[in-house]
């Protein structure tokens, strides 16, 4: 397994993949935890590192020759459901420790580093990204001479939500500082993750009430602003709105 380590690094860096080591928890082992931003595709330097360190893992640099769509679905069955449908070309596939999927695509500088954009349990490596190599640890691969495109419709899924607008028709009047707390409440809420946006949009409507309970916000304006950041990331309007009402009622001590 050791002698694969290294050997899988030089590999790739003969073919212009740069490498670094991380530990088994998946930590880069060199420059104070930054390894991606010191990877290397130095051969001397390769075995330098992996003499120190016998037993790491490899990690690559993604979007350089390739981006990474890293799919965990044994521990996310969400991921695991959004795979089994999921319309995707045939590429290079590598199995991973967990049992999920590395899907390799060619390169596209739209392909973005995100964590559970997509859906919960499905994460991208784009540029300045990274991914362990697990062939190294001789896990199988699928479709090792494919390299596809990356579907346009990932690339549509990974783009940032639009920002958010202030409830219209009421124009919200705040102080500047409550204004930026209101933004911050915001953003939090629209990049909520899947799986979190309800909780968030939970969190969201507690911090409203709360700035109701302080004279920052009126009620009415704080309930348009929950409803309408929690629909930015498509939670039901009414849904929204019954989270918003909840939330008043705990923060507020309302019957």
């Amino acid at each position: 397994m050791i002698a694969r380590n290294l050997d899988a690094a030089l590999m790739l860096a003969r073919h212009s993949v740069p490498v670094f080591p991380v530990n088994a928890d998946k930590r880069p082992l060199v420059k104070l935890g930054e390894g991606f931003k010191h990877a290397s595709v130095d051969p001397d330097m390769i075995r330098d590192w992996w003499s120190q360190w016998p037993d790491a893992l490899v990690s690559v640099r993604t979007g350089i020759k390739f981006v990474v769509l890293d799919i965990d679905c044994v521990k996310h069955v969400e991921a695991a459901q959004w795979y089994g449908k999921a319309s995707l070309p045939i590429t290079r596939t590598h199995v991973t420790r967990s049992g999920g999927r590395h899907l390799l695509f060619q390169p596209d500088e739209r392909f973005r580093n995100t964590s559970s954009r997509i859906c919960r349990g499905v994460d991208t490596k784009g540029i300045n990204g990274c991914a362990i190599w697990w062939p190294a640890w001789g896990l199988d691969v699928l479709h090792g001479d494919v390299l596809a495109p990356v579907p346009d419709w990932i690339i549509k899924a990974l783009k940032p939500p639009p920002p958010i607008a202030p409830p219209s028709p009421r124009e919200v009047k705040t102080s500047a500082q409550a204004q930026r707390k209101v933004d911050g409440i915001i953003r939090a809420m629209v990049e909520a993750p899947p799986g979190q946006r309800n909780a968030l949009a939970f969190w969201g409507a507690l911090r409203f009430a709360e700035m109701v309970s302080q004279s920052l916000l009126s009620r009415a304006d704080a309930i348009e602003l929950v409803v309408e950041a929690a629909s930015r990331t498509g939670l039901p309007r009414h849904e929204a709105r019954s989270t918003a009402h909840s939330a008043f009622r705990i923060r507020l001590n309302e019957v």
